[in-house]
C-alpha cells in the first residue's frame, strides 16, 4: 500500500507538466481503486440493508361483543307534526331532560354538570352555536340522540322513544339554543326514512354472547343438579317394580334421566313417552331393551318415572 502511495504521489507531481500524460498513468490505479470499493459495498450490502429494529405492527383488531337489547314495540311517530313544538312537548322534554341529560349537560344546559367534569371532550354546552358535532337543528340532533357520537362520551339513547326524544330535542332547543335553525320539510322527510318513524318497529330481544354462555352454563349446572338428584332419588329405590324395569332398559341412566328431563310433554301422554324412549335408545341413555317390554311393564315404568322426573 505504501509503494502504491508513493507511486501516485510522483506521478501526481508531474500533472503539472504532463497532464494527459499523467491522467493515463493514474487511471489504471483510478480504476483499481473504484472496483475495490464497489467490491467492498457489495460485500456488505445485506448488513447495510438489514432492518435491526423490528417492524411493530399496531393489533386494529377490535372485538366487541353485542349489546343487551330487550324486546320492544316502538310506535310510529308522524314526524311533519311532532317536529312542531308545543307545551305539552316541551314540558315532557323537560322532565325527560333532568332524568337522562342533566348529570352531564348540567340545568342550564352548559355542560357543567357534575358528571361530566370527567369527560373528554366535555359534554356539549347548548348555549353555543359553533362545534355541534351533527348540527342543532331537529333530524341532526335525533342522529345524534340515536347513534351516539363515537370517539367521545356521548352514548346512543336510542333505547328512549323516538317521540320521547322529539320532546328532548324540543325543550333544550326553546330553553337553550337561540335562534335554533329549522328543518326543511326534506330533512325531516329523511329524517324519516332513515329511521323508519312512521312505520314504528319490533324489536327483537338480544342478549351478549358472553351473558348468553354464562346462562346456557347456569341452566346446564341447575339440570345437571336436578338429574343428580333424581338419579339419586332412583338408585336409593331397591323394591320397587318401576325402578327394577328402568335398571333393565338403561344403558347409562344418568343420560337417560336427562333426556327424560328436557321436556315434560310425556307426563301427560303415555305414547309421547314411549316415542321419547325410542328415540334415545343408545345415543339418549336406553338401551334396545325397550323392544322388550309388555304393554304392563310399559305402564309400570310409565307410571313410576312420572312421578321421579
Amino acid at each position: 500500500m505504501d509503494k502504491l502511495k508513493e507511486i501516485i504521489k510522483q506521478q501526481l507531481a508531474s500533472i503539472k507538466e504532463e497532464p494527459v500524460r499523467a491522467f493515463a498513468l493514474l487511471y489504471p490505479y483510478i480504476l483499481i481503486i473504484g472496483i475495490g470499493l464497489g467490491l467492498f459495498y457489495l460485500s456488505n450490502l445485506n448488513l447495510i440493508t438489514r432492518q435491526n429494529v423490528a417492524t411493530v405492527l399496531p393489533d386494529s383488531t377490535k372485538v366487541e361483543d353485542v349489546k343487551l337489547v330487550t324486546a320492544k314495540i316502538i310506535p310510529p311517530v308522524d314526524i311533519l307534526t311532532v317536529s312542531q313544538p308545543t307545551e305539552q312537548l316541551i314540558s315532557k322534554g323537560k322532565t325527560l331532560y333532568t332524568t337522562n341529560c342533566v348529570s352531564c349537560h348540567g340545568e342550564q344546559g352548559n355542560g357543567n354538570g357534575p358528571a361530566g367534569a370527567a369527560l373528554n371532550p366535555p359534554p356539549r354546552n347548548f348555549t353555543v352555536k359553533e362545534g355541534w358535532k351533527n348540527g342543532s337543528k331537529i333530524s341532526q340532533i335525533y342522529q345524534t340522540l340515536q347513534e351516539g357520537i363515537a370517539g367521545g362520551g356521548m352514548i346512543a339513547y336510542d333505547f328512549i322513544l323516538p317521540e320521547d326524544r322529539l320532546a328532548i330535542i324540543h325543550y333544550l332547543r326553546s330553553a337553550f339554543v337561540a335562534n335554533p335553525p329549522q328543518d326543511s320539510r326534506d330533512e325531516l322527510t329523511a329524517l324519516d326514512q332513515t329511521y323508519s318513524l312512521s312505520k314504528g318497529m319490533q324489536i327483537s330481544p338480544q342478549i351478549p354472547v358472553s351473558a348468553a354462555i354464562e346462562l346456557i352454563l347456569s341452566e346446564n349446572e341447575l339440570k345437571h343438579q336436578k338429574v343428580v338428584t333424581i338419579l339419586q332419588k332412583i338408585n336409593d329405590d331397591k323394591t320397587s317394580k318401576g325402578v327394577e324395569i328402568f335398571n333393565k332398559v338403561t344403558a347409562d341412566k344418568f343420560r337417560a334421566i336427562y333426556s327424560l328431563s328436557s321436556s315434560k310433554e310425556w307426563h301427560q301422554n303415555q305414547q309421547k313417552f314411549v316415542s321419547i324412549l325410542y328415540e334415545n335408545v343408545n345415543n339418549g341413555g336406553f338401551s334396545n331393551k325397550v323392544n322388550n317390554l309388555s304393554k304392563d311393564e310399559w305402564d309400570t315404568l310409565f307410571n313410576y318415572l312420572s312421578t321421579k322426573i
